[in-house]
């Protein structure tokens, strides 16, 4: 598939189809990696509505400008969070990246780095000294990213059936 002209902006509330798209394909994923975790179903556009009007969250949408229409093709949304106020922490606000996902035939074209470049500034601008997020066990393209990024691990979290 031949990319037009990707272009980032905010999110807003006539994305909603095409994030809802997006979303699908995440979550598809993240429920063939871990069944017992996760499953694909339909979100709410209530979700992303609140999202939107949320005065600690952000969300910025890439748009291919193809040849015959205007796509959405990648979202990043993007939380800033406090450490807690326990002495054992030190007191930090970093953005934690809840979902970033770029349409599978428009991958490798450079939009997963720039919708993370936006993020970080918009996080940045909200105090954020650092950003996070998680991967799930077998996402090796996302590790492989994430790396190439300068991301390393943190903390790895652990689980077993009772």
């Amino acid at each position: 598939m031949t990319a037009g002209e990707v272009t980032l902006r905010p999110g807003r509330h006539d994305d909603w189809p095409g994030v809802q798209a997006l979303l699908r394909e995440i979550d598809e994923l993240h429920a063939a990696l871990a069944p017992s975790f996760f499953r694909s179903a339909a979100r709410a556009e209530l979700e992303w509505r609140r999202l939107l009007v949320d005065a600690h969250a952000g969300a910025v949408v890439a748009l291919d400008r193809g040849p015959a229409l205007l796509r959405l093709v990648g979202v990043v949304v993007v939380r800033i969070y406090d450490t807690p106020a326990e002495p054992a922490m030190q007191p930090r606000r970093r953005g934690h990246v809840e979902t970033l996902v770029v349409t599978a035939p428009s991958r490798r074209q450079g939009i997963g780095r720039r919708l993370l470049s936006a993020a970080s500034e918009w996080a940045r601008g909200q105090g954020a000294v650092e950003m996070v997020l998680t991967t799930w066990a077998g996402n090796q393209a996302a590790d492989a990213f994430y790396e190439s990024l300068g991301y390393r691990v943190l903390s790895r979290v652990l689980h077993s059936p009772l």
